[in-house]
């Protein structure tokens, strides 16, 4: 259609709102009203690995329930001078499907991250996430003085507040034993600060010396830590060794039998869940008594923790996996406490502290403290094996003396691996939303507060009302979660038309799409007319634009309605009743009268023209009649 045809005016682009809106609120929506947007990655107090250039990208999602041309983020540091804030930037343009996934370039800190959703240059929906991390990982294995447990004292809280873990250890809730790797059902990831009750998962006991230790390097390096423990009080190499086998049963030095695939099995499923989703930086491993108490060899113990750190490194696909081994060999052997050099002599081997040959050597493994030296009263039990009191403190600034600047500028940390990202589609149902993986590895597709519950292992899952998660598990069994999707009660589209209908010619026509959820329009109607308004209004209209109006409403799920409205355009108008000239109940068209109209007044009607003047391209009288009150005239178009 030309712009000689119609000129349209009041031009209102798609809003999605809740409520039902009038025309006459059209204009003046309140922005403030709209729901929120919802950022469910990362949630509170994820900290992912930096690289050493002291940078990560930071995955961002969520979903939402307004129109958005584009969703930004930033991060700002809780406390000044703990992180480097970003501006303002763009994440995602044209988010469909309700969800949303974008990426942020973010240096070592400690931030609240900030979402917002931008339509038409204005923020609409807004989000946050109080506690994200962008610091150090660590996940710590091997026997008693890496974790605690067995009745030992337990060390402080982690101060720091930029120091975390998740509460949950590897125990049979119904019976308090042990889980074999196999059998092993780990909940949904909560982060929490490292408080001395903490249950540090996979299996640690408490915080023993790691809230300390978290403290000591949160302050040294000014980034939050993450730390996880996979260790096992009473284990010997041979057996984390012999449980790299999954289905292996290993047998401890005191007659323990511990379930397949364990100790070892713990570890894996750190690197594999927690760490595949965090990012990493090294193993601190604090093992070596029970091999004094076996009197294992040099070459035994060597042998063994070459194997157990090759296996970490296989089995998670993580080939320069670093590791910080402490020299420990510490026991009470016939009421004497003494140490054991084969073990020492075996762990500095694989240290290369010995000298460089590969068949003793491993590539980024690292000196951590040697902490046989570390003895006396108050600083180890009365066997003089544990640690304990103001020892754990002792034990703690070791490990954080280990860990030098050379090793952080050495080791090469692993970044976290990207979430899966579904594309959404519409449907199929009503209540519905079809969501399809990436490609590659295995699907997993959970409901929100079960991660064992596996809906569909298909890579495409039609889902209804609720909240779920995607699990994509990769060839070596690491695992990653998506953001939380959300399905909302009704994921249909729904609008319907109003405005005037029937005009007279040379008038105003007005049409009003109005949505329950509907965010995008395209409308199409006679002589090509088309726009993508969500109102529009057209002047000076001629019979060419009579016809149907058609309004297709598509929703931020992507679903799509149709609605149409049949428009008549009177160039003979008569009257109907008795009434004012301008009244549209007065006229059988419901419209009033133009200069381009010709009037008939019926029998018996007495039409009323008074305070301004009007117009009609004729007038007939069919024994009706024409009253003027003051200042009422009407004017003649021929």
């Amino acid at each position: 259609m030309s712009s000689e045809q119609f000129s349209a005016v009041a031009f209102i682009r798609g809003f999605c709102i809740k409520i039902l809106i009038t025309p006459f609120l059209l204009l003046g929506l309140n922005l403030a009203a709209l729901a929120q947007i919802t950022v469910t990655f990362p949630s509170s107090r994820a900290v992912f690995q930096r690289d050493n250039a002291n940078q990560a990208t930071l995955y961002i999602g969520g979903y939402f329930e307004e129109l958005l041309d584009q969703v930004e983020a930033r991060v700002v540091p809780r406390v000044s001078g703990q992180g480097t804030a970003t501006a303002w930037t763009t994440i995602q343009n044209s988010p469909t499907g309700g969800q949303f996934y974008g990426t942020l370039t973010v240096a070592g800190g400690w931030y609240t991250l900030e979402v917002r959703g931008i339509f038409n240059g204005t923020t609409v929906s807004s989000g946050s996430v109080d506690r994200v991390g962008i610091g150090e990982v660590f996940v710590v294995a091997g026997q008693s003085n890496a974790t605690g447990g067995d009745g030992l004292p337990n060390g402080p809280s982690a101060t720091d507040d930029r120091v975390s873990s998740i509460d949950f250890q590897n125990i049979n809730p119904n019976n308090g034993t042990p889980v074999s790797y196999s059998g092993t059902m780990l909940p949904c990831p909560n982060f929490v600060h490292l408080d001395a009750a903490v249950k540090t998962a996979p299996f640690g006991n408490y915080a023993w010396c790691w809230g300390v230790f978290g403290d000591l390097v949160a302050q040294r390096l000014n980034v939050p830590v993450l730390i996880f423990n996979a260790g096992w009080s009473g284990t010997g190499m041979i057996n984390w060794q012999q449980s790299i086998d999954p289905n292996a049963v290993s047998v401890s030095a005191f007659g323990y039998t511990y379930p397949a695939g364990m100790p070892f099995g713990n570890l894996r499923l750190a690197l594999n869940n927690y760490i595949a989703q965090q990012g990493y930086r090294a193993v601190l491993w604090h093992h070596g008594e029970l091999d004094n108490y076996s009197e294992n060899s040099r070459s035994g113990y060597r042998n063994s923790l070459r194997a157990v750190i090759n296996s970490s490194r296989t089995l998670s696909g993580k080939s320069n996996l670093a590791w910080v081994v402490a020299r420990a060999s510490r026991f009470n052997v016939g009421g004497n406490s003494r140490n054991w050099q084969p073990v020492i002599d075996g762990q500095n081997d694989v240290i290369g502290l010995n000298g460089s040959d590969p068949a003793l050597q491993l590539a980024q493994v690292y000196a951590g403290p040697a902490t046989d030296p570390l003895e006396g009263p108050g600083v180890r039990t009365p066997d003089n094996i544990h640690f304990t009191g103001n020892g754990l403190t002792l034990l703690a600034e070791a490990w954080n003396s280990s860990l030098t600047t050379d090793f952080f500028s050495n080791s090469t940390p692993y970044p976290a691996m990207p979430p899966p990202a579904p594309v959404v589609v519409c449907g199929p149902g009503s209540n519905q939303l079809t969501f399809q993986a990436p490609g590659g590895g295995q699907y997993r597709w959970l409901p929100e507060y079960d991660c064992n519950q596996v809906l569909s292992g298909n890579q495409t899952y039609a889902a209804s009302t609720g909240r779920y998660r995607l699990q994509i598990v990769d060839n070596n069994q690491n695992r990653v979660f998506s953001p939380l999707l959300n399905v909302p009660t009704s994921t249909s589209a729904q609008v319907s038309i109003t405005g005037n209908t029937s005009v007279s010619r040379g008038s105003t026509l007005s049409l009003y799409a109005l949505p329950t959820n509907g965010c995008r329009f395209q409308w199409t109607g006679p002589s090509s007319f088309s726009t993508d308004l969500q109102s529009f209004a057209l002047v000076d209209v001629t019979p060419s634009l009579a016809g149907t109006y058609s309004v297709s409403a598509t929703n931020v799920y992507g679903c799509q309605v149709t609605a149409n409205a049949n428009v008549q355009v009177f160039s003979e108008i008569s009257s109907a009743a008795s009434g004012d000239w301008n009244v549209p109940s007065t006229w059988t068209c419901g419209c009033v009268p133009t200069a381009y109209t010709d009037v008939t007044v019926n029998a018996g009607h007495t039409v009323t023209i008074g305070g301004s003047p009007v117009r009609a391209r004729s007038l007939l009288l069919q024994s009706g009649m024409i009253q003027f009150l003051s200042g009422g005239s009407l004017l003649m178009s021929q």
